[in-house]
């Protein structure tokens, strides 16, 4: 490509490069809307809601060995402190809680989109790749 060429056709190489980015565009989002990207955006946030659960969890663990250290030191230690960390402990069990009922709610969106969106026979197939199997499952319904 010779700098003649690029100066007589400079509105067709801005347009194909325009043309192309439309093109990818319209490709990611038809992508998007389908069933297995559905999928694919349900299972993500529902790894994120677990990631921030486990972290939850965590810092539930904490508070309470934190609670348990100032207790066993309860003689040395300022009782407005130990107020503090019990309160840190009831909002990060509220916390986790939390997390858990969004997880809950995530694994729900996931099995919507299985049921809705892919054939019957494929269902157990996905939803055991995508959904943690729990040895008793106590929700109110079954898919």
């Amino acid at each position: 490509m010779t700098l003649n060429y690029l100066e007589q056709y400079w509105a067709l190489v801005v347009a194909s490069v325009l043309a192309t980015a439309v093109l990818l565009f319209v490709i990611f989002r038809l992508y998007q809307g389908s069933a297995r990207g559905q999928l694919r955006a349900r299972v993500r946030d529902l790894r994120k809601c677990e990631q921030q659960a486990r972290a939850a969890a965590r810092a539930a663990d904490k508070a309470a060995s934190r609670l348990a250290r100032l207790r066993d030191r309860a003689d040395s230690a300022k009782p407005r402190h130990i107020d503090e960390v019990s309160g840190l402990l009831a909002d990060a069990k509220a916390l986790h809680k939390i997390a858990l009922d969004q997880v809950l709610i995530a694994q729900n969106h996931v099995r919507k989109v299985i049921v809705e969106e892919f054939p019957p026979k494929r269902h157990d197939k996905m939803r055991s790749r995508y959904l943690p199997q729990l040895p008793n499952d106590q929700k109110p319904f079954k898919l």
